[in-house]
């Protein structure tokens, strides 16, 4: 299923970049955010207690809201580093609810955290770029595959590293793919993915030289290519997700809680329908807190691979089975 739903993800990402990017994100996104986070709450958020992740919570709605409020200000180099340094604490902090449930260690910690933090985003030229990309591709794409790579690694099987090859292989054919696969982008993509997403490929390409009006992104050769991977990218994500049926448990959902998901999830996307720019920043808050409220899922997923890839946990994994 996951090698099928890779190449159909890439086919539609091929022909229809930005649209497949577009409707993806309007119509799967918001159900994927609602439903994961009732996931990790009902996992208590991967941590020691559930109430632990109350600074997620508020941190994360706290850094966003100031994000979109200073939008359309010209934001100057000290504001984007507070903001930058903020996203990286709220990232490691996540990591220190999970290594101790004790409070008093934990503020110690972050408060060794946040000067370290607030250094490397006013001090390193990638900061700006990480914190872009870390609610983005890395979250889409980097943390999709830790988690396929854990799965593959607890249970080895040839279809596992199959799935691994095409998850890897397929975003360098959409970009190696002639240009002329992919349709133009229509009057209603064009003007719904200049006000929203566009942000994503402007700080791709601006990383790779290329200095790109937003107004034009839908036309320069380079954006359409990087519209490919991240169509396929962000598609795939959300279907991975609604895939994985035994691990979420759809079916021990309760009747009410359902009912409200499937309500709040028709609600959020009919907005994207009736203006898509408006859609995208009424949702803009939950996007964001569900990737925040992931980081302890992702630390233990990479704590989980470094023991599996360790030589002495290897071979105690290969006695056991």
């Amino acid at each position: 299923m996951n090698i099928a739903l890779i190449v159909a993800s890439m086919l539609l990402a091929l022909r229809w970049p930005f649209e497949t990017l577009l409707l993806a994100y309007a119509v799967l996104g918001p159900l994927h955010y609602m439903t994961e986070i009732s996931w990790l709450h009902d996992r208590n958020y991967f941590l020691p207690r559930r109430r632990d992740a109350w600074p997620l919570w508020v941190g994360g709605t706290a850094l966003i809201v100031a994000v979109i409020a200073a939008a359309e200000a010209d934001r100057d180099v000290l504001r984007r580093a507070v903001e930058n340094g903020a996203l990286f604490a709220l990232f490691g902090f996540a990591l220190i609810l999970l290594i101790t449930p004790v409070w008093w260690r934990r503020l110690l910690a972050l408060a060794a955290l946040v000067p370290l933090c607030l250094w490397f985003a006013r001090s390193l030229d990638l900061a700006d770029s990480l914190a872009g990309y870390l609610p983005t591709v890395i979250h889409v794409y980097v943390f999709t595959g830790l988690f396929m790579l854990v799965g593959w690694l607890r249970r080895r099987g040839r279809d596992g590293a199959v799935a691994l090859l095409a998850y890897a292989l397929c975003p360098l054919l959409c970009w190696l793919a002639p240009l002329d696969w992919s349709a133009a982008a229509s009057a209603w993509a064009e003007r719904a993915f200049v006000g929203t997403l566009a942000g994503i490929n402007t700080l791709i390409l601006g990383d790779a030289g290329y200095a790109i009006d937003r107004a034009h992104v839908v036309e320069h050769p380079a954006s359409i290519l990087v519209t490919r991977v991240l169509a396929l990218a962000y598609l795939y994500h959300y279907l991975n997700w609604f895939s994985k049926v035994e691990v979420i448990g759809w079916a021990r959902i309760s009747p009410a809680r359902g009912a409200l998901i499937v309500a709040l999830w028709v609600f959020a996307a009919g907005f994207y329908f009736v203006d898509y720019a408006l859609g995208f920043m009424l949702l803009l808050t939950l996007s964001f807190l569900h990737v925040v409220l992931e980081f302890p899922l992702n630390h233990r997923a990479f704590r989980e691979m470094f023991g599996m890839l360790r030589p002495g946990d290897r071979l105690s994994n290969q006695r056991s089975h």
